[in-house]
Parts: C-alpha cells; sequence; structure tokens
C-alpha cells in the first residue's frame, strides 16, 4: 500500500508540474504579450487596428496618444512613428482619453471594462484612479470629461459620475449599483494584477521564473536520480565472496 502510494504521489507531481509550467509560462506571456505581436510599419502605428480615441497634448502638440480596442499608443513626433504603452491592465477598449487643462502633463485614459488610469508625466507611467464602483463586476466606463478646473465628469452604464477633489457624486442618472464585498474585490485585485498596480508585471514575473525553477529542480531530482541509480548498477562490479580462514 505505502509503495503504492509513493508511485502515485510521484506521477501527481508529475503532471501537476507541467501545469504550473504552463500557467507559469503562460503568465509571462500575458504580461509580455509584444513579444508575440506581429510587428507594425511605423507608418502604420495605431491604425492597423479598430480606432476608439484619441487626444493630442496641448503642451506638445507633436505628442498624440491614441486607444484602440486592443493597444494603447503615443507618438512624439506628430505621428510619423508610434510605439505602445505598456500598462499594468491590459490595454483594451480605450473609449476616451483626456488631457487635464487645468494639470499640464496630467492625461487620463478611460478602458471600458477596467475603469481610468492617470499618468501625471504625459503617458511614461500610469496608475489607477479609484472609482466609486468597481467596473469588472459590470459597470462600464463609456467616456469622461474634464472641465476647465480639472474636474471630472464620467458617463457610465450606471449613469453619470462626478469628481472634484477625490470625492465623487452620483448625478441621480441611474441607480447605482451596490460597491462589491471587500473579499471580493481583494480576489479580483489579485487575479489580474490591479493589487500590485505598476509593480505587478515584475511580480508576476518573478513568482512565474521561480516556479519554472522549482519545477525544473524537482524533475532533475527525481529523473536524475533514478539515471544515477542505474548508472551505478551498470559499473558496479561483484565482488567475490570472503573466504573463511580455518581456526
Amino acid at each position: 500500500m505505502t509503495k503504492t502510494m509513493l508511485i502515485l504521489h510521484r506521477w501527481l507531481g508529475l503532471v501537476a508540474g507541467l501545469l504550473i509550467l504552463l500557467a507559469a509560462t503562460t503568465a509571462i506571456g500575458l504580461n509580455h504579450r509584444e513579444w508575440f505581436r506581429q510587428p507594425t510599419a511605423s507608418s502604420d502605428g495605431p491604425f492597423a487596428k479598430y480606432l476608439l480615441s484619441t487626444a493630442v497634448d496641448p503642451t506638445y502638440p507633436r505628442r498624440i496618444l491614441v486607444g484602440t480596442n486592443d493597444g494603447f499608443f503615443r507618438s512624439v513626433d506628430g505621428g510619423k512613428t508610434w510605439e505602445e504603452i505598456v500598462l499594468p491592465v491590459p490595454a483594451e477598449q480605450v473609449g476616451s482619453i483626456q488631457f487635464d487643462p487645468a494639470h499640464p502633463g496630467r492625461v487620463y485614459a478611460v478602458f471600458r471594462a477596467i475603469g481610468v488610469y492617470r499618468s501625471e508625466d504625459h503617458g511614461d507611467i500610469w496608475e489607477e484612479v479609484a472609482l466609486p464602483f468597481y467596473p469588472p463586476e459590470g459597470i462600464h466606463v463609456a467616456g469622461l470629461s474634464l472641465d476647465a478646473r480639472g474636474a471630472m465628469t464620467l458617463a457610465t452604464t450606471a449613469g453619470m459620475y462626478r469628481e472634484q477633489d477625490g470625492d465623487w457624486q452620483n448625478m441621480g442618472s441611474a441607480k447605482p449599483k451596490p460597491k462589491p464585498n471587500a473579499a471580493i474585490q481583494l480576489m479580483y485585485d489579485l487575479h489580474d494584477g490591479r493589487f500590485w498596480g505598476s509593480y505587478g508585471v515584475p511580480i508576476t514575473d518573478g513568482v512565474s521564473v521561480a516556479l519554472i525553477m522549482l519545477v525544473a529542480s524537482g524533475y532533475f531530482l527525481c529523473f536524475g536520480r533514478g539515471i544515477r541509480r542505474r548508472r551505478g548498477r551498470k559499473n558496479s562490479v561483484a565482488l567475490p565472496p570472503k573466504k573463511e580462514v580455518a581456526a
């Protein structure tokens, strides 16, 4: 019985190791999807995709941001060349982009099913804007506008919201959905990387590499020990029996 359990444990470990390798390698692949994208000609930039939004930096008109259904792009030479902006979340359904007229360098981007992200340096580093609802649970952001003082108004599938100095007000156009349970929201955040913010990619990369090394070393120990045993049996030489010494 013990031998059967050991064999079962070994094979379950081998199968689990393969699943861990699959999860870890695909996590790295999702973090660096640009490795697998078809190269886009500099003259085309985001225009090979479905365009959804665009904005020009009022402080530097040659800086242009363009949002698509699958990617977020920036040009700093008036649209001659483009680079894809990397965020801690998938850049999908970029429905609105707005430069803040009251804060030069600040720009907002709306991701319909993810939320709103803000950059304070013309689009280099992005951080999530805290909203009074949670987009992954069903309330999607359709659009964003800023007034001359930088106050934000959001159009959502649950109505209109207005923000001023960090406080949000529902403008009464629809009944808001209740905020999700804190534990459920934490699970969402951990699953899609929101919890880690801009550090999510290096953290998940590090965890994935550690899991790959753990599985690889386990396989090496498992199969390497068997190989060494078989080699030891082949190389072993039978010693002659000892002769008894007569008394």
